[in-house]
This record gives C-alpha cells, structure tokens and sequence, in this order.
C-alpha cells in the first residue's frame, strides 16, 4: 500500500447552477499547484453530494455543464507528477437521485424523506436497502475499471434509520421487530456494513479504500487506512486528541484530516491562518500519524493559488521533519480503556457518553503531560504501566482477565465512577478491589475532603463532586484517600422553595476515593465532570491518583503550561520529544489560533539514560541536557508554538 502523508482531501459539492463550470479549470495546472504545495496524495471528486459524476458516466448524472472527462484528466496528470489518487464517492447523500427517486430515500420514524434544514446537506438521505445500491456500486465499479486510482474514498456513510417499507420487510424477514428503534438501527448499520464489504470486493486488496464514517471497529476488513476527519472550528479539539489516541492503536496507516477552513466544509471564503494549519499538522506529528488538509475546489476557477501557498508553507516544513518522523509511532504509560458503544470514528446520530468521557480523558491526560492511549477490551495492555477505566467501564470476563494479568505483573489500575464494577453492577468484579460497592449515588449534590496530603488541595475545604458515582466504602486493608460528604439536601422544589443553595453539611461515612494496593477507585465520575465543568480540582485528583501508582512517567515538565501539550515518539535510535505551546481560544462559536505563543525556560525530562546526543530539529541545534535518577533532563529553547527535540541514544 502507498504510504499516505502530506494529503488533501478535496470537495468538489457544486451546484446546478454553475454555467461557467471548469471554465478556469486545467487539469496540468491542478496536478502542478499541487506538486509545489508539497501535496503527495489527494482524495478527488468523482461523484459529489449532490449526485453529478465528474467524468462521463454511462451510469450516473454528469454534471450538466460539464465537458469531457474532468475526472480522468486529473488523475492522469497527477500521476505524472507522483501524486496518488483516490476517489471521491459520497454514498450517504445523493439529491439527485433521491429528486428523481424518492424510493431510495430513507424514511425517517415520522415517514419523511425530508426533514431539518434544507439549505444544509443533510436533509435527505440515501437507503442502501434501495435500488441506489446497485446504482452506486456501478459507479463505484465503473471508476475502479476505467482510471487507475489508487484507492476509493466512501463519504457520509451515515447510520440514520430507515424506516422505509424496503428495509422494513427485510428487518421482519430476519426475525428483527421494526417497532424497535434499536434494532431499526443496528440493522441499518449492518446494511451500510455490508455495502462497505461490497466495495471491498470491487477495489479489491492492491488499493485504498477509506468508508469514512463507518466507524474504526466497523471498518476491520474493509478499510486499509484511517482517516481522521476533524475541522477543529466544528469538532473542536479535544475529539482528535481522542481519535488519534485511539486510532494509532490499530495497526493501519492514520491521517488526520483537518481544513483550510475557518468555521467548517464549504466555507469557501474563510481561510484559517498560518499558525491554526501548523498547530493541526504538529498535532498529526506527535501522534506518529500523516497530515491531510481538507478544501473545497472552485466550480469555475480551479485551485485557489492562496489556499495551496499556504499548504505549500506549512507542508514545506512538515517535509523537512520526515527524516526523523518518517516512521515514528507514539510511546505511550497508560491504557484508557474504550468504553463500550463507543465506536470512535462513526457517524453516529446519537453522540454516546463514551465518546465525551474519552474527550474528557485526552484533555486531562494532555493537560497533565502524561502519555496515553485508548485502547478497547480486546486489545494489548501488556506495554502499558497503567490502566484506567474512565467512568463507565463494566468489567466483562474478556476485560477481568486482562486486568489481573496487569495486575500481576505489577501495574496499576485508576477507575472511576461505575468502572471495576460487573456488567450487572452488583459489586466489584476483581478480588483486588478490597472495598465494597454499596449501590448508585442517588445525590445530586455531594461534595469531598482530602485526607491524603496534597499540594493542589487545602485539606479544610469541601470540593464538589459534580457528577455523582457510586457509593462505597473501604475494607480493613483499603487506604481512604478522599471522604465523602452530604449537603443539607439535593437541589429540589419542595413546593414553597426551591433548593439552589446546598451546601455541604456533614461526612456521609463513605470513602470518596480509595487505595487497594495497585488499585485506586474515585467514587464520582470524574470525566464526565470535567467535561462538562472543568474543575481543575477533577484533574488534580486525577492526577494524585496516578502519581501513585506511576511514579516514573515517561514525561516529567517543569515550567510548561496546562495548555501546552508534551508527546513522545520513537523511531530505531532516537526518540522524539514533541512540545506544543500554541493553544486554541474560544471566540464566538469557534476555536481560534491567530498566532503562536512562546514558552521560555522549559524543562522537560524524558525517562532513560543513554542519551548521545540531544538536538532540535530540522537544525540540529545541540541542546544542553543532564543524566540523573534514570531521566535524561533537557534544558529547552525558547519555544514558539512548536519545538521537536531529539534524543539519540
């Protein structure tokens, strides 16, 4: 498979109303602005949202303005050029088809086949229980057979249910009830699976194929790479620190597929600045994955030459680091365990807890500089020193094994909420838990008190557990790390008042946090406050928890800001320390980075010795760095948003 880096996926959604179409357009041109903008692979239109095909179908709709073959002009001078090709079909959207074939719409549960805004994109979708099916797989099948491209990118794979009479026949045929939303859904999703495989048989397994939105543990036999698609202007950041935590774990090839955008896809007048594009593509280089940069190309003028200098500026110097990133992979301490229904990269219309507690979990990691990934139940623990299992992890049989062979061979476990309890919550599902679960916290108000000392906490203030767990207590050889208190009541209407002000009134008895020897449990559920209320104190007690049971982190800071982010990568020979001091504000609605900001007097303390030498990159500027008490301490420059320092050993 060709190694994917320095790509741009690119929207080609146009109107029917463009009568100058590809009047400016030149296919040499295209493949040459994209040759100086650095760009070695490129996701390109063959069939678009609206459903006009851009070569000369014998299937589809070209688009009506169209002259000769758009499509395979552009491959063919790109590949003279070095640059591969995918194409771009969008399978969940078709107006054309669902205009001239309102049988191949979905069916929404109130027997619509529109429905929301009709000036967005998603207003009408396309049931792959129709006769669209074999409509997009001869499209798909007719491109594959025709161009030489390397692979085919499937868009807008979307799970919505149908509850067309198609789709219910063959859900009641299956035994399935069609009354049921869930089994609507998990059939609809299947549907969408077994399209995917479909395609699979068509392009086969010499080339790329991307079902973006099918989700990553969906896509396991069908797609070859990983795309992370996140416009952090819409997504915002915390989802890609998620995804790529994840997604880097699965053995295949991973882009993240930001935008040239300032808010979101079609917005072809914002055009995000320098240091927003560098910030996103640093961000693919400390989690060892490729960088793609998402646009929407001009119906009439082709390229825009503004958008690809700014491409080509920040490619150029992504270029001169892939001597040392070429090959990296992330090093990571500590295991987060997926929760269970979070299939990180689906387009899923109901955005599941798991997801926001993950979300939760990458910034606090990241904030505190520890490094991580997310891994699910059924994958490797063994090369991590710590799990954790963030809020609302059962312990099934498959995950109680894994746990106690961590366990055994001397790691440490950090759960919070109703994590390390059985899947029918009735107690704690591992022996090493020695405290006993006493049932859901039904307050909607409690607070804690530190026992254990701590620079982050006064031991005489009651802190706010915002989001309530469970309650427990400990056994004789459990340590009590953190106790629990009531307020004077929930927050209610009694009918003469309502309760707003609860404060805390009492020790409830109960542990708020306990030890177990390798084990600590949080009672509340630490990440889904933080997500919602970032209380620092959610993060500090996060980490006084870790800083047990992993005394030697991978990375130790000294005098770098929460907002700057601290990775590591290894590559035979050498490790790389990555260190990003530029951070996002929210303006409005919308994640903003107009300029870098600059770090001085950093130290950062990479475990190991055996250091040879220690340099920045690309310039090789020697850095002055000690060896003590198994770290290598490393003195570092002024940082302007981005720093990546290596250490040969």
């Amino acid at each position: 498979m060709r190694k994917l880096k320095r790509a741009v996926h690119l929207d080609f959604h146009t109107m029917p109303n463009v009568a100058d179409f590809a009047a400016g357009f030149d296919a040499r041109t295209f493949a040459r602005t994209l040759k100086d903008a650095k760009v070695d692979f490129i996701n390109v239109f063959a069939k678009c949202n609206l459903g006009f095909a851009y070569y000369p179908t014998e299937i589809g709709v070209p688009y009506p303005y169209m002259e000769g073959d758009m499509l395979g002009e552009t491959v063919a001078e790109c590949r003279k050029e070095g640059i591969g090709v995918a194409a771009y079909f969008n399978i969940g959207l078709d107006h054309e088809m669902a205009r001239k074939h309102r049988d191949w719409s979905v069916v929404n549960k109130e027997g619509q086949v529109i429905w929301g805004d009709r000036t967005g994109n998603f207003f009408r979708l396309m049931c792959l229980n129709s006769g669209y099916r074999d409509y997009a797989l001869g499209m798909i099948r007719e491109v594959a057979e025709r161009y030489p491209v390397d692979g085919v990118f499937l868009d807008c794979l979307v799970f919505n249910p149908c509850y067309g009479n198609e789709c219910q026949e063959l859900l009641q045929a299956s035994g399935r009830d069609p009354l049921d939303h869930r089994e609507v859904e998990s059939f609809t999703r299947q549907t969408v699976i077994d399209f995917c495989r479909d395609v699979k048989t068509i392009v086969g397994n010499d080339r790329l194929l991307l079902p973006n939105g099918l989700g990553h543990v969906h896509s396991e036999g069908i797609g070859t790479h990983i795309e992370i698609e996140c416009l952090p202007g819409a997504w915002g950041y915390d989802y890609f620190a998620a995804q790529a935590a994840y997604a880097r774990t699965l053995g295949k090839q991973v882009l993240y597929m930001t935008g040239r955008f300032h808010a979101n896809w079609g917005d072809f007048g914002g055009l995000k600045r320098k240091a927003s594009l560098e910030y996103d593509c640093w961000d693919a280089l400390m989690n060892g994955i490729g960088t793609s940069v998402g646009d929407h190309m001009h119906p009439r003028d082709g390229l825009d030459p503004a958008v690809y200098r700014l491409i080509g500026d920040v490619y150029a110097d992504v270029e001169k680091l892939e001597p040392w990133t070429d090959g990296a992979a992330a090093v990571a301490d500590i295991a987060v365990v997926l929760p269970e229904g979070s299939d990180l990269g689906a387009n899923n219309p109901r955005f599941p807890i798991g997801h926001r507690v993950l979300y939760a979990a990458a910034r606090m990691l990241g904030e505190l500089k520890y490094t991580f990934d997310i891994v699910e139940e059924r994958g490797d623990f063994s090369a991590y020193r710590l799990i954790v299992l963030p809020d609302e992890i059962a312990v099934t049989d498959t995950l109680k094994d894994k746990l106690e062979r961590h366990l055994a061979a001397g790691g440490g476990i950090v759960s919070t909420g109703f994590s390390g309890l059985d899947p029918e919550r009735t107690g704690f599902s591992i022996d090493r838990w020695r405290m006993d679960y006493l049932g859901p916290d039904p307050r909607n108000v409690s607070y804690y008190t530190m026992l254990e000392r701590s620079e982050r906490f006064d031991p005489d203030f009651r802190y706010a557990a915002y989001k309530q767990g469970i309650w427990m207590k400990g056994r004789a050889d459990a340590t009590e790390i953190a106790s629990d208190w009531d307020a004077y009541s929930d927050k209610h209407w009694d009918g003469f008042h309502g309760y707003f002000y609860t404060p805390p009134a009492r020790r409830s008895g109960r542990a708020a946090a306990l030890r177990s020897g390798p084990v600590i449990q949080i009672a509340h559920r630490l990440f889904l406050s933080y997500e919602q209320h970032a209380y620092p104190e959610d993060k500090y007690l996060l980490d006084h928890c870790i800083r047990q049971l992993l005394p030697e982190p991978l990375v130790r800071c000294e005098r770098i800001p929460s907002t700057a982010r601290v990775g590591v990568t290894r590559k035979d020979g050498f490790d790389l320390v990555h260190v990003k001091t530029t951070y996002p504000e929210l303006r409005g609605k919308y994640n903003v980075i107009e300029e870098h900001n600059v770090v001085t007097g950093g130290v950062v303390s990479l475990r190991g010795t055996g250091a040879k030498r220690v340099y920045t990159a690309p310039d090789r500027t020697p850095l002055p760095f000690d060896v003590a008490d198994g770290y290598t301490r490393i003195r570092l420059p002024d940082v302007c948003g981005y720093a990546m320092i290596v250490v040969e050993r």
